[in-house]
């Protein structure tokens, strides 16, 4: 039997600016029997080095450099090279709450679990966000069903501690596809039928990085993207299928229509509500696959859809920039400024709802606050300063808002506005749309603007 209890597995890839402090992190649990095995997929920064002059000072910290291959095949290098009892993954710039190697192994121990699973928590620069729904019911459970419907809420890799023996005779491997493919690893093992616990003691912490930092895969829009999470996706459903076999029919329905409805919900908003920073073959083809995926699903998650995503009209679904330009949910008409309306802007082309059409002057065009990228969106109108609030009126399609001097908007604004609308006396929404908007927007802002 191995002396070694944990092995933690991080594959990185130009990752110089946060290994050391993920490392750091691990090393300040001081949890005797940890095994950290990083994997340096062929990065083109220093990130060798920085994690070389960590592992001259700590023999618990195993370095393997290989070529570039992708993060699917950095774990399962790192699969290969683990030792100890139970093996967990972590990324290269997260972290784990104090307490959590002990808790992880203690409970593994206890419940004798092939897999558990912990809590999980976004954080940024700016500190901790809210804990994840779905990973706190789990982790509160002290036995989960393989096919508890949350499971498929909960592909995140880095709260998961696994048997290690008991994983490499599954012969379960992360698959090639760029994204989801956590999804598609954790759940073909979950269709072994492992022993699964929860760990409420533990925590991982997950990176959300800002524009500014750059962004993630699970953060990026591209077709190749989205194909690949398809695919990952179908992976899910056609081993789930032979065992969906199994059950009565209402709830083999019920199971692989949440499935469904999970590939649907997250091309929607990962990947066709961020429309203005991919391009139109990813809009197209996001378009077809939810229009498709509605049609497979069970009535009741498909209303429940077409609910969620009540402002994106997919009954009727958008195929391209172009048709969603012209048919806005909202028209916002930015006013002659002085100031710099950029963050405006910007705020306003990360809402996570794509329906708005936005017009600006002259300009504010020409001394260059709107960004290079995005002056070529369809839903972009410049117009003459002069008479410039009552042309763009006119030219507005859906609900105008006015703003007649730059503020920063909230991500949800226009969404969260939209909702309301289908709630509200159409009277009144026409009467008081514009000042419901702003008041919206103001009291949302508040939170994260001093």
């Amino acid at each position: 039997m191995s002396k070694k209890r944990i092995s933690i597995i991080i594959p990185a890839y130009n990752s110089a600016a946060f290994i050391g402090e993920t490392l750091e992190n691990i090393l300040d649990e001081n949890f005797e029997g940890t095994e950290i095995i990083v994997v340096n997929d062929g990065s083109a920064d220093n990130t060798g080095d920085v994690v070389r002059s960590y592992a001259e000072k700590n023999d618990s910290i195993l370095l393997f450099e290989k070529e570039n291959g992708g993060v699917s095949s950095a774990r399962n290098f790192g699969i290969e090279k683990a030792t100890g009892k139970y093996v967990c993954f972590q990324d290269a710039d997260d972290l784990y709450a104090p307490g959590t190697l002990r808790a992880f192994w203690e409970t593994a121990e206890e419940t004798d679990a092939d897999v558990l699973i912990c809590r999980l928590r976004n954080f940024n620069e700016n500190g901790p966000g809210k804990f994840n729904a779905f990973s706190d019911k789990l982790a509160s459970m002290r036995t989960i069903d393989p096919f508890d419907i949350q499971l498929l809420w909960n592909f995140l890799v880095s709260n998961k501690l696994y048997r290690r023996d008991r994983l490499v005779e599954s012969g379960v491997r992360f698959p090639s596809s760029r994204y989801s493919e956590e999804g598609a690893f954790f759940m073909s093992y979950v269709f072994t039928l492992p022993k699964i616990a929860g760990c409420f003691g533990a925590t991982a912490l997950y990176r959300r990085h800002s524009r500014e930092q750059g962004l993630s895969v699970s953060q990026t829009v591209s077709l190749p993207l989205a194909k690949s999470f398809c695919d990952s996706m179908d992976i899910i459903y056609e081993k789930a299928l032979p065992l969906a076999e199994k059950m009565n029919d209402e709830i083999r329905e019920e199971y692989l229509g949440e499935i469904l409805y999970k590939k649907a919900y997250v091309l929607s908003s990962q990947f066709y509500r961020p429309m203005w920073h991919g391009d139109d073959e990813c809009v197209a083809f996001c378009a077809k696959e939810i229009g498709s995926l509605l049609e497979k699903m069970p009535e009741n998650r498909r209303a429940a859809m077409l609910a969620t995503d009540v402002d994106l009209h997919l009954e009727k679904i958008f195929s391209t920039k172009a048709e969603v330009a012209e048919n806005p949910n909202v028209s916002v008409i930015l006013a002659p400024a002085k100031k710099d309306c950029r963050a405006f802007i910007v705020d306003l082309f990360d809402q996570i709802s794509p329906m708005f059409a936005l017009f600006v002057p002259e300009s504010i065009a020409e001394r260059g606050d709107v960004p290079e990228e995005l002056k070529d969106c369809p839903n972009v109108f410049i117009l003459p300063d002069r008479g410039f609030v009552k042309a763009a009126k006119r030219k507005a399609k859906g609900k105008v808002i006015v703003f007649r001097k730059p503020v920063r908007l909230d991500l949800r604004m226009i969404r969260l506005v939209y909702k309301l609308k289908g709630k509200l006396p159409p009277k009144l929404v026409d009467l008081f749309f514009p000042i419901l908007a702003k008041t919206i927007n103001f009291a949302l802002v508040r939170k994260i603007v001093k």
